[in-house]
């Protein structure tokens, strides 16, 4: 339920306190999240006890100890700013997460497998990443374009895609090929490759390097101004990497791979054939495997791609689990 109570003053914060748009679109989640507890209670969250605190950040369901950390320390700041002499909100000038330890954090923390996402959780782990450059490598992931060494990533170029959204990859190894991206994946791609500066820490880092900036490149997912990156080269496998364990340790979901991004892609497509039926068809396998480019295998002189290896985790139950 994305709405937030107090929404005037929840806005007045977030302008007041945050110059960037994607960093305020970051933290207003965190008010999706308290309005649930807020409503009932028929009180805004700066005037929240600890105990009231701590029940919204649990149901955030962090999946780290740094998530339910930076969740507390949005809260705070918020309740800080209602505090201040200008706002004059709370009822007293308290703040109850003040001098909280990890340990008060700790409890919070949803220590589940996470091994698939669903469409939804991929939507909302990209509207919590400020940088372009990363939003669009788990989607691109979930979208089928992954390749040897991330190479169908890594190699893309705004040339490439067509104005129907029929978009050219190409694998180190594989070689070229083309499928359709839809136009949400297009637009991100052209905000991905326009961006000039990438954000640090998704934005929360302080001191004299708050950002950084990224090379000069043809290639849409590019290499930052570090060490041995550079002008015009594409981005290495060990940056991409590198990404999405930033993503993976900022989200909370560390069960996460790229692996298992690009696979949770193959169940939503797999849950999108299935509409109607209560089972997945060798015609849903073809599909799917000639989306994500899978390897076929030859039996008998027919190639064909391998159903048995697919359906370890293209089952009823994975969709299930992720879209019933």
């Amino acid at each position: 339920m994305n709405k937030m109570y107090n929404e005037d003053i929840k806005w007045r914060f977030l302008n007041e306190k945050y110059d960037s748009k994607e960093t305020r679109e970051v933290i207003k989640y965190i008010f999706f999240y308290a309005y649930l507890n807020e409503l009932p209670l028929g009180k805004d969250l700066y005037d929240f006890s600890l105990d009231q605190i701590g029940s919204v950040i649990a149901n955030s369901n962090p999946k780290s100890l740094n998530v339910a950390k930076t969740r507390g320390s949005f809260i705070s700041q918020y309740i800080s700013w209602a505090i201040s002499p200008d706002v004059n909100l709370r009822r007293d000038n308290l703040n109850p997460l003040q001098n909280i330890d990890e340990s008060w954090y700790a409890q919070f923390v949803d220590t589940s497998l996470k091994q698939f996402i669903s469409k939804t959780e991929l939507d909302e782990m990209v509207s919590q990443l400020v940088n372009y450059q990363d939003k669009i490598i788990p989607v691109l992931l979930f979208n089928g374009v992954y390749g040897t060494e991330s190479s169908e990533i890594r190699n893309l170029k705004l040339t490439d895609i067509q104005e129907d959204g029929t978009t050219r990859l190409y694998d180190d190894v594989k070689g070229e090929r083309y499928i359709k991206l839809d136009e949400n994946v297009i637009e991100m791609l052209r905000k991905a490759n326009y961006e000039e500066v990438y954000m640090n820490k998704n934005g929360m880092a302080e001191g004299k390097s708050p950002n950084s900036h990224l090379v000069n490149s043809e290639f849409i997912v590019k290499s930052l101004k570090r060490g041995a990156a550079k002008e015009g080269h594409r981005i290495s496998q060990s940056s991409i990497i590198s990404r999405i364990n930033i993503i993976k340790e900022y989200i909370g979901w560390l069960d996460l791979t790229p692996k298992s991004i690009w696979r949770s892609g193959m169940l939503y497509m797999a849950s999108q054939l299935m509409q109607g039926r209560n089972e997945l068809i060798k015609e849903d396998f073809d599909k799917i495997g000639e989306h994500f480019n899978l390897s076929k295998i030859n039996n008998n002189g027919y190639e064909s791609y391998n159903r048995a290896y697919m359906s370890g985790f293209i089952n009823e139950e994975n969709i299930n689990k992720l879209y019933k």
